[in-house]
């Protein structure tokens, strides 16, 4: 078996394989496929619509430390 490696994309389930590749592959192939990871959320945008005014919040480290 020879292996072949390029970058494709996969759109609806079907990955293209290029065509320089295209005449040389011409048998029965085993894909394997190694996919980019995509992070489960951005960071900047998990609470958008969450803001807290803290301008007037005095904190009192002796008041939290008896908490």
């Amino acid at each position: 078996m020879q292996a072949y490696e390029f970058q494709t994309i996969s759109k609806d389930g079907i990955i293209k394989i290029p065509d320089e590749y295209q005449r040389i592959i011409n048998t029965k192939v085993k894909v394997i496929v190694l996919a980019e990871e995509k992070p489960m959320f951005n960071k900047r945008n998990f609470f958008p619509d969450f803001t807290v005014d803290t301008t007037d919040y005095v904190f009192d480290r002796e008041g939290a430390n008896e908490r």
